[in-house]
């Protein structure tokens, strides 16, 4: 079972299982790569930016802590982590 990132649990660790590369530019495509956001990495959304907004969206991947757009959080399908 897959939902979005960007409607993920706080605090609880998911499995990268798709990113829709063609929902965003080239240039958000290559800094989410460098960051470790590729199929199958495993992360843990943090916190959302705000009462009033879901953006932008804290995430650990491994030992870092990585804040993407909750634009690019909803291109992004995750699986439970096992």
């Amino acid at each position: 079972m897959t939902a979005l990132l960007d409607k993920s649990p706080l605090g609880v660790a998911v499995r990268i299982a798709r990113i829709d590369w063609n929902a965003m530019s080239d240039h958000e495509g290559r800094r989410l790569r460098e960051f470790g956001l590729m199929e199958g990495c495993e992360v843990t959304p943090l916190h959302r930016g705000s009462i009033f907004s879901r953006d932008p969206l804290a995430l650990t991947v491994g030992r870092m802590k990585v804040i993407i757009r909750a634009r690019q959080a909803a291109a992004i399908e995750v699986e439970p982590a096992a």
